[in-house]
């Protein structure tokens, strides 16, 4: 029989403990604060000086939420709040902001903004002046409310709540941004009959996790969905991500599947309707392609051959207006007549001329880089701004044509859509199918250095760098992107010891030849001394930077195509002086041998020469191999970095 004091005691300790946990419950609503009304804050917000688990970054939001509702028409309602709070001057960068939604559809209502300072112990409240609300027309079907908070500096706290009105949609929703964020919730009511598929890309545990159903009405039951994460960090950009990775954790909503994406599209005036018009002359165009002389023997040759007459007879008549669009804005005829397009109307005519000519081909939608990425598992035709067209020769080849780039050939895929998703598109059997577009096809870089090393400590010489495919189309996009200038300083890797004193581009704009940059270059070897000269032949290469220096993925790896690197380099020794250590010869395999890399290194006629040979015969890497692929690159890029070192005789 227990004492009255030890029924005190444990009382007492079972008091303790409830108001423990009281206390922690208490804290953890402190340190994990949800929404508030609309203009109603708290001082420790607008006193806090940064993220708590992002000291370094510029702004945080302080919370995110969305309220969706949609009813048994398909009709859908979000109600969003944003709160967000800036730490510094380049947190003021936050101030601008965009509300995109869709033209002939959605509308922005109940729109609300302001900034909250305080000065002193008094909050002041500056809305946004509803005459600085500009609404912009982003293409066709996409418009934006642009607007700019007012009296916004370091300390600030901006927040903006609006009304968005949808039809039958669910846009997908983002947890993460590109700054910290506090707290990010969705909560949705849909009619339990309505199919939506809700699919979370996450990487940490939801703090709120619901789905239950709910009364609505008269013997009605709506589907209650709510999803909530805190503490989420900035997003992460990766090298050589994936084009289904942003690396955003978000929620995706399927509520239709890719044959329905099909069917729209097929009924629409400005894209399936656009697939049969006769173009002007077309009979005339099509006797010249029948009347070519073929062989008797090899269908695939001729099929071939068809394929690329079309495909210049349409390259050399229609010029790009520079715009990509999924869809036709004049329509194929009049781009025809016109003889000037955007992508979809220069590829649907290039489409339309190869069906008619007998080839089996496909519209296939796809993303430029820089539109965004194409998640495959998300049926929404709004990732796409461009047409192409996909033929299938078969089981291992295929091509990819676009019409709008003088230096496209018809069996070698684009460059700008290496690498990512494309829907391709056929009505007749439902055949719609979402690939991933690569080539296995490697792509050739051929560098070649001759150099003589100086005794006073300078490296000076001419480099040949010869690239094929889509090593050309890569350099030539940088060059044409960046200007001289800055391709050089690309070239010179920002090596302020490096000077490059011409430079000259050969062949290309021809598009049967590789192109072959010839430079002349001088490079200060500041390691030496006057007894050691030290230098690292790794020069004007792609390899000059490892860039899988993290030892953890969140992404997939792709390099877009295959490739084969070759690094060539004579370098004369200077009179007095004579090897101390050159670097071994050596060969580096990855686990699953997709990568070698290969070095030999000699002395030959009073030279040194280095050759580095690099293969890789993969282009896509799944994270869950990335361990094997980060070790690969630490050993190559710790042998590329060793040095050759020469001393005075």
């Amino acid at each position: 029989m227990k004492k009255p004091y030890q029924i005190n005691y444990i009382f007492t300790l079972m008091l303790c403990a409830i108001i423990c946990n009281a206390a922690k419950a208490q804290d953890k609503a402190a340190i994990v604060p949800g929404p508030k009304p609309y203009g109603v804050i708290d001082t420790t917000d607008l006193k806090l000086k940064s993220c708590d688990f992002e000291k370094d970054a510029s702004a945080e939001i302080l919370f995110d939420v969305a309220e969706v509702k949609v009813d048994y028409l398909g009709n859908v309602t979000l109600l969003r709040h944003i709160r967000l709070k800036i730490f510094n001057e380049k947190g003021e960068d936050e101030a601008n902001a965009k509300i995109k939604y869709l033209n002939r559809f959605d509308h922005v209502a109940d729109f609300k903004a302001e900034t909250i300072n305080l000065n002193g112990k008094a909050i002041t409240y500056t809305p946004v002046d509803d005459n600085l609300f500009y609404k912009q027309k982003i293409d066709k079907n996409v418009k934006a409310l642009d607007f700019t908070f007012p009296n916004v500096k370091p300390g600030s706290v901006i927040e903006v709540q609006y009304k968005l009105k949808l039809i039958y949609h669910i846009p997908d929703w983002s947890f993460q941004e590109d700054i910290p964020t506090r707290y990010s919730e969705i909560s949705i009511e849909i009619p339990k009959d309505k199919y939506v598929e809700i699919v979370p890309k996450v990487n940490q545990p939801f703090f709120k996790d619901i789905d239950t159903n709910v009364a609505f009405n008269e013997g009605y039951v709506n589907r209650h969905i709510v999803k909530a994460l805190t503490n989420i960090s900035s997003s992460i950009q990766e090298p050589y991500m994936a084009p289904e990775y942003n690396n955003s954790q978000s929620l995706l909503f399927n509520p239709e599947v890719w044959y329905a994406v099909c069917h729209a599209l097929e009924d629409n005036a400005h894209f399936g309707e656009q697939l049969n018009d006769t173009l002007t002359g077309e009979k005339g165009i099509l006797a010249k392609v029948k009347a070519i002389k073929l062989s008797k023997a090899d269908s695939v040759t001729n099929k071939n051959i068809k394929i690329d007459s079309i495909f210049n007879i349409v390259k050399n008549r229609m010029a790009w207006d520079n715009t990509n669009r999924f869809f036709t804005v004049d329509g194929t005829q009049k781009a025809w007549d016109k003889k000037t397009g955007n992508s979809t109307e220069i590829n649907l005519i290039l489409y339309h001329l190869l069906t008619q000519a007998g080839i089996e081909a496909y519209p296939m939608l796809v993303s430029t880089p820089g539109y965004g990425s194409v998640n495959p598992n998300d049926p929404n035709i709004f990732q796409f701004n461009k047409t192409i067209v996909y033929i299938r020769i078969d089981s291992l080849t295929h091509y990819m044509l676009d019409a709008t780039d003088k230096y496209n050939t018809y069996n070698h895929i684009p460059f700008d859509v290496l690498g990512t998703y494309g829907f391709a598109i056929s009505p007749k059997d439902n055949g719609n199918c979402t690939l991933l577009i690569q080539s296995t096809e490697p792509a050739q870089q051929y560098v070649y250095i001759n150099a003589d090393i100086k005794s006073t400590g300078q490296l000076s010489g001419t480099a040949d760098i010869t690239d094929g495919t889509y090593q050309k189309a890569d350099n030539i996009n940088l060059y044409k992107g960046l200007g001289e200038k800055e391709y050089i300083d690309q070239l010179r890797g920002n090596d302020n010891n490096l000077a490059i004193s011409s430079l000259k581009m050969e062949d290309m704009d021809d598009d049967t030849l590789p192109l072959t940059q010839h430079l002349d270059f001088t490079l200060a070897l500041t390691a030496s001394d006057e007894n050691y000269i030290y230098f690292n032949p790794n020069l004007f290469t792609s390899f000059g930077t490892n860039p899988f220096l993290t030892e953890k993925r969140y992404s997939n790896i792709n390099f877009k195509y295959t490739a084969n690197y070759i690094i060539y380099g004579v370098y004369k020794i200077p009179p007095g002086y004579k090897i101390e250590n050159l670097p071994k010869n050596e060969v580096l395999r990855a686990e699953d041998k997709s990568m070698s890399f290969k070095r030999i290194v000699g002395e030959q006629d009073g030279s040194v020469f280095v050759r580095y040979t690099i293969n890789r015969n993969r282009s896509y890497y799944k994270k869950e191999e990335y361990p094997a692929l980060y070790k690969f690159y630490k050993q190559m890029f710790e042998m590329l970095n060793e040095q050759i070192v020469l001393k005075k005789s």
